[in-house]
């Protein structure tokens, strides 16, 4: 075993392809191209109910509700402009969330009941910008930073009792946005990234239920029909997925 082992240290062809193994530069990729598919979580969101009042106090206020996971892509360009090291982006992403843990308040002469409700919101981002990567790291490894802007459309649900509202309108809203993330190349042209992204996602929707009122007990109570409402997601947004460099 010295024998052989001694021999394959002594091989000059064993150390060359030893040297050029180790070689290998994971960010001389010349390809100005990468696809990047992930999944993704977000932590919270916010429902304002009453974006329409005159009240700024009540037009203002809003409840915390539920975040949750989605899917996205998106595609990098690198102009390779000199030694800037920057890519451009533009993304696309689906995400659903659903809270059945709110309450409406109603209220008719002196009969009152808190009525349980279930909200649920889809989201669909479109943002552009560019990326970073900061000046630290090894070959295999990067850490980026970035922001953009984008348009968030979106739908929404709410359910109460048995009424099930409906979509009139939906206003798209838009935010900018900043992220940072983290490049580990696992093979030469792929690598898996991790990234934060912080923004005001929101958009406003007009609905309304198929009636006017809701039975309580025996009592009926006064439905806002039609009632608007503003989704903002602005809990962080957390993405891991594979980046394909070609």
């Amino acid at each position: 075993m010295l024998l052989v082992g001694s021999v394959l240290i002594l091989n000059p062809h064993f150390l060359c392809s030893q040297s050029k193994f180790e070689e290998i530069n994971f960010n001389s990729i010349s390809n100005s191209f990468s696809v990047y598919a992930y999944g993704m979580y977000i932590s919270s969101a916010e429902l304002q109910d009453n974006v329409q009042s005159n009240v700024p106090f009540l037009r203002d206020a809003s409840v915390e509700i539920n975040g949750g996971f989605g899917y996205g892509g998106e595609l990098t360009y690198n102009p390779n402009i000199r030694d800037l090291d920057i890519v451009f982006f533009v993304s696309a992403e689906y995400l659903k969330a659903r809270d059945d843990q709110l309450a409406l308040y109603f209220q008719q002469d002196t009969n009152s009941a808190n009525v349980r409700f279930t909200e649920e919101y889809r989201l669909f981002p479109i943002e552009a910008g560019l990326k970073w990567n900061l000046p630290v790291g090894t070959e295999r490894f990067k850490i980026y930073i970035g922001g953009g802007g984008g348009l968030y459309f979106g739908s929404r649900t709410r359910t109460l009792g048995n009424l099930k509202s409906t979509e009139s309108s939906v206003n798209p809203g838009f935010s900018l946005n900043v992220l940072a993330g983290l490049e580990y190349f696992v093979a030469r042209n792929l690598s898996l990234d991790f990234e934060f992204k912080f923004r005001e996602a929101s958009f406003d929707s007009e609905s309304r239920f198929s009636t006017d009122y809701i039975t309580v007990k025996g009592i009926d109570f006064r439905l806002d029909n039609p009632f608007y409402s503003r989704i903002i997601v602005d809990g962080p947004r957390l993405s891991l997925g594979f980046r394909y460099h070609f």
